[in-house]
């Protein structure tokens, strides 16, 4: 009985949670904070925005430290950048942008350990070097899809998460980013196409920032199958 019941706990937890997790979509595939950029294939501006200048990386976990992304040359609309994601197509590249089971940000948000590029809740989070200097006003993230707008935010990005020491100096330094910020959570199907845009509210000279994006597979609630061998487990010990 006792391997009856090692049994039930290990099918429930393979059938609860996998290793791996997350597609990271950086502005910079280069890996260089050297200012030349070299995009990501899955990123694009829109809008009348062509370009966009470089800054410095973000230090968020699973990126590469390569360059970010600020403002733009938006005229007749905002500033834009958009990011693209195809579930299955994409998939997962935890294997080099590791954030699986790693702290994204300051508030304990832990990277989840399933697969990303199957169907199913994600948790959306988009990265930028740490700054206190965006004055384009509220940014605005938006995910789409062949059904329209799923969900969307806007932001403060001086602001949006908790201020911190990143000097070094034992201070509290003004600013927000340089980690994953939360935007929102959506239920994703694996053989569409999503865009989630970023706009800022002025084109000013510092409109907004970016480093990337993260598309996180959440775990989901148990299934029926694992709650019911947890459950077998459970009566087996109430027996002993």
């Amino acid at each position: 009985m006792k391997k009856m019941l090692a049994l039930c706990l290990s099918v429930a937890l393979l059938i609860a949670g996998r290793t791996h997790a997350g597609y990271v979509l950086e502005v910079d595939v280069d890996g260089a904070d050297d200012g030349p950029i070299t995009y990501h294939p899955n990123f694009s501006f829109g809008g009348d925005t062509t370009t966009a200048s470089t800054s410095a990386l973000s230090t968020a976990v699973g990126l590469s430290g390569a360059d970010s992304l600020f403002g733009g040359d938006g005229v007749n609309f905002p500033d834009t950048y958009l990011y693209t994601y195809t579930p299955g197509v994409d998939g997962d590249n935890n294997g080099t942008n590791a954030v699986a089971g790693q702290v994204l940000n300051t508030l304990g948000d832990i990277g989840s350990l399933l697969t990303a590029g199957t169907t199913g809740p994600y948790a959306i989070y988009a990265t930028w070097p740490y700054t206190s200097n965006v004055s384009g006003g509220l940014t605005t993230y938006e995910l789409s899809g062949a059904g329209g707008t799923l969900a969307s935010v806007s932001l403060d990005q001086n602001t949006a998460g908790p201020s911190r020491d990143v000097n070094g100096d034992g201070q509290i330094d003004a600013g927000s980013g340089g980690e994953w910020i939360y935007l929102f959570t959506a239920n994703l199907d694996a053989s569409a196409t999503y865009t989630l845009s970023q706009t800022s509210t002025s084109n000013t000279f510092v409109s907004m920032r970016s480093a990337g994006v993260l598309f996180d597979r959440l775990v989901p609630e148990p299934s029926g199958i694992a709650l019911a061998l947890i459950a077998m487990a459970g009566a087996y010990r109430r027996r002993k």
